[in-house]
């Protein structure tokens, strides 16, 4: 053990992903929020562990159980365990993972390259954005552990097929939907010792059931153990069917606007046109078949888990589209394997994957910043409420225990001049549920929400306001009305 802490410790490609993984997430080392945090540093922890417990996320509730009940951990505190946790997370998943591409794939440049454009891919970034980000990059390093486990397993030896189980089992109470990515990498395996067709069979089935096996269990646990409303509602089958075909046009094509649109799309289609041409010169035909064989799983792999939620619950967002994003180290991977590959290709492919790592980066520094500007700028508005509130109390003596929330005529979900995907950097102040928690975080006031009164709501209903105005609060009595904007 002794030894082998030391030759990883002298081993530079560890510093190498530490430096990688700093230059993309560092910025997060300071707290930051998304809607749900201040749920999870305002509700009672008992609400907060059985939330994710309810959510089939078993680990993620015993962690904070552990941060916050047993460490005694603030926010600060608790943020800053789960950043590292994540960080330590990455990098281990990107070094196991290049421990296995530089096997095949002999440049240890390229091979860099393509680990990290697999871990590190374009909907990476919102695995940093919520509380249980250590927790969420945990399942991404059960997924690589798994996946050595296979390679062992069909290499030979039967009882790592255990480990996979177990580690995808974890994976699976972690966070679901990065799990896919176990599949996506496996399917580089499958096709490496499948010596015929059944034994391509053969080994497809072994990963569908030890991929699918612990993911039944988790939503067994969910469906009849909990009351998770995505999985206990109505499942109609067209509908869902038109909003998986409509989220996934959106991941590919527009892949949430945390790429320029199209751009992954090009990029897929021009590794398609590599691999076809390197396939008709060196005579290998079945690999045009093998690199669509990897773009179909890996994409069923990611949209597949849609359909065994309540068709409203259906929502399409990086971070459970992780598995996909992936595709482009996945085809890399497999194109350095598969071919020898001649020094000028080399170069253009290395320049290639420069370049699209830093759009990524630079897209990835813009959402980062603009997620601390929205923090800010909500964390101001509720300031500015609750001076409101004090002056109103002072000077009439009441005292603000209730809320009505109303919209304007054209409520924003995000501020003016900055970036949003999905949920990542929306404001606060969109969802209902949320105003109530980041109130009582930054005024310590608990506030009970009431029923709305239709002479304000159609007041409010004819303005459009760009930004807060005080005329958006009307205290009265011991009532605030409040509209978003």
């Amino acid at each position: 053990m002794k030894t082998k802490l030391k030759e990883l410790l002298k081993d530079k490609e560890l510093y190498i992903f530490s430096v990688i993984t700093i230059l993309f997430f560092g910025a997060f080392c300071i707290l930051q929020y998304a809607p749900d945090t201040y749920s999870v540093f305002t509700n009672d922890l008992k609400h907060t562990v059985l939330h994710f417990l309810s959510c089939g996320r078993f680990v993620t509730g015993a962690a904070a159980y552990f941060a916050m009940g047993m460490l005694k951990l603030g926010q600060e505190g608790t943020y800053l365990l789960s950043y590292s946790f994540a960080v330590i997370c990455m990098i281990i998943s990107l070094y196991r993972l290049n421990k296995l591409i530089k096997k095949e794939v002999k440049n240890n440049v390229i091979s860099i390259f393509i680990t990290t454009l697999i871990i590190i891919n374009p909907f990476s970034l919102e695995l940093y954005m919520y509380i249980e980000k250590g927790i969420m990059v945990l399942a991404v390093l059960l997924c690589v552990l798994a996946v050595e486990q296979i390679q062992k397993f069909f290499q030979g030896n039967k009882k790592s097929l255990l480990w996979a189980l177990f580690f995808m089992l974890i994976a699976n109470f972690c966070y679901q939907g990065v799990v896919g990515l176990f599949v996506a990498l496996s399917l580089i395996y499958i096709i490496q010792y499948a010596k015929n067709i059944k034994e391509f069979i053969q080994n497809n089935i072994v990963v569908a059931l030890t991929y699918g096996i612990p993911a039944l269990i988790n939503f067994l646990a969910v469906r009849f153990i909990f009351t998770n409303a995505r999985v206990k509602g109505n499942m109609v089958l067209a509908e869902s069917l038109s909003k998986m075909f409509a989220g996934t046009q959106r991941m590919i094509i527009d892949t949430y606007d945390l790429l320029p649109h199209y751009l992954f799309l090009t990029v897929i289609a021009i590794l398609m046109g590599i691999i076809i041409y390197q396939s008709i010169r060196q005579k290998k035909p079945l690999a045009i078949l093998g690199s669509i064989y990897l773009i179909v799983v890996t994409l069923f792999a990611t949209v597949a888990p849609q359909i065994l939620q309540d068709t409203s619950a259906i929502w399409f967002v990086a971070r459970s589209s992780y598995p996909m994003a992936a595709i482009i180290g996945i085809l890399l991977w497999y194109l350095g394997r598969e071919f020898e590959i001649k020094a000028i290709t080399k170069n253009i492919i290395l320049i290639g994957m420069f370049v699209f790592l830093m759009i990524q980066f630079t897209n990835f520094m813009r959402y980062t910043i603009d997620n601390y500007i929205g923090n800010y700028m909500d964390k101001t508005v509720t300031l500015e409420i609750n001076q409101m509130i004090q002056e109103y109390e002072e000077k009439t003596g009441n005292k603000i225990e209730k809320i009505a929330v109303y919209s304007d005529s054209a409520m924003q979900y995000v501020y003016p001049g900055l970036q949003a995907s999905g949920d990542m950097n929306i404001k606060a102040y969109s969802a209902d549920w949320c105003i109530i928690k980041i109130l009582k975080l930054y005024t310590g006031r608990d506030f009970e929400k009431i029923e709305i009164d239709t002479n304000k709501k159609e007041k409010f209903a004819q303005k459009n306001w760009e930004h807060f105005s005080k005329e958006q609060v009307i205290l009265e009595d011991n009532i605030m009305h409040l509209c978003v904007f």
